[in-house]
């Protein structure tokens, strides 16, 4: 039987039972526990490590995650992004990677000054800034604060900081691929390109356009050393997008992509 390649899933959640992630998980014949996480897919999918980003309140980030697990403290509830002293101890800790925004969710740019000195904070503790970028969930989110043009002044107004683009700004790929290509501190995971339920080779077939979109905008940005694999789950099985990414990256790729980007730029050891 083949080895399966280590991996890193570098861009998940945890909801627990919740109306929000029994919906997600439900809806893949999946829970939405770290429990039933760990025993359906790490083991069998050679997945070492997984970055848990934070949702609700500050405090309660972080809280009972097992040895599997980081996190990234999540800014998604209103006014959150005002609490520093909070944000500062999670940036202390040291399975805390970093701080995620859900810009789209709450009304402000991630471009927005009163932001800064997050970012700054950030990078003087060697953290990384995650934000998510592209299509929101549900109806209640508004589009035009997740552009990933957005993202270009801050990596070019804070240079020494890492920053992830979430869901590789889809479906705004050409403005994606731009801000990647330009700023050497850009990164962008590959969680959320699919949600719900669906079986790779019948989604590729159906979907072959949509596949050769995003093959040729991460073609143009010519570097798989920007590229981190994540699932977004409990959005998908973790099955199936481990098939589809492998469908989407080259072969040659699939160490760093899968494995060797996360370590590098979570600092994951």
């Amino acid at each position: 039987m083949k080895k399966e390649r280590k991996v890193i899933d570098a861009h998940l959640h945890i909801f627990g039972h919740c109306e929000f992630g029994d919906r997600l998980a439900h809806g893949i014949g999946d829970e939405p526990t770290q429990e039933y996480l760990t025993e359906k897919y790490y083991g069998r999918l050679g997945i070492e490590k997984g970055i848990v980003m934070g949702n609700g309140p500050l405090e309660e980030q972080g809280k009972n995650l097992g040895e599997y697990f980081y996190y990234s403290a999540g800014l998604d509830e209103k006014d959150s992004w005002l609490k520093l002293e909070e944000i500062e101890s999670h940036l202390q800790r040291k399975r805390c990677v970093g701080v995620k925004l859900y810009p789209g969710y709450y009304e402000l740019y991630p471009n927005d000054k009163s932001l800064y000195p997050i970012y700054k904070m950030t990078e003087e503790y060697g953290k990384v800034l995650s934000v998510h970028t592209g299509m929101v969930a549900g109806n209640g989110g508004h589009l035009k604060y997740c552009r990933p043009i957005h993202l270009d002044d801050i990596a070019t107004d804070f240079p020494g900081l890492k920053i992830v683009m979430c869901h590789f700004g889809n479906p705004f790929l050409q403005e994606a691929a731009a801000v990647l290509e330009k700023n050497p501190n850009m990164y962008a995971d590959l969680s959320g390109l699919i949600e719900g339920a669906f079986e790779t080779e019948t989604f590729i077939k159906d979907q072959s356009g949509y596949l050769e979109i995003l093959k040729s905008w991460m073609h143009y940005v010519s570097d798989y050393g920007k590229f981190i694999y994540g699932t977004d789950w409990p959005a998908v099985n973790c099955f199936e997008y481990r098939e589809f990414i492998k469908r989407l990256v080259p072969e040659q790729y699939h160490e760093k992509v899968f494995y060797e980007n996360a370590v590098r730029v979570y600092g994951l050891v």
